[in-house]
């Protein structure tokens, strides 16, 4: 999230779509990096399978959209009809806003 306009950065706003997908990596990825010594350590097969759906659930039910937008971290879920109206609204509300930035800059050396 805090790739693509995250709170960090003090967006104007943030909006998405009823199909997105709010996360740092899948579900599959995501929970093999996470329990990759755990799922290992589980020698029956249908053990470790069903430990990893679990996982994999557990994962997808704290990135859904409508819980993240409750929790503020999105301000609105826009229909793909409604979007061009909507960022036209809140383009023509930020329009008029006056941005004040500091003076000073900090670069960033080549590593």
């Amino acid at each position: 999230l805090y790739a693509m306009s995250g709170p960090a950065f003090e967006p104007e706003a943030t909006i998405a779509l009823p199909t997105a997908k709010i996360a740092v990596m899948g579900p599959e990825a995501a929970v093999n990096a996470v329990f990759a010594n755990k799922i290992a350590a589980i020698d029956d097969e249908a053990e470790r399978h069903e430990f990893v759906l679990e996982q994999r659930r557990i994962y997808e039910e704290d990135v859904d959209l409508l819980r993240l937008a409750s929790e503020l971290v999105i301000d609105a879920v826009v229909d793909w009809g409604d979007l061009r109206s909507e960022i036209v609204r809140r383009l023509e509300r930020a329009a008029g806003k006056t941005r004040e930035f500091s003076d000073r800059r900090h670069g960033v050396p080549p590593v």
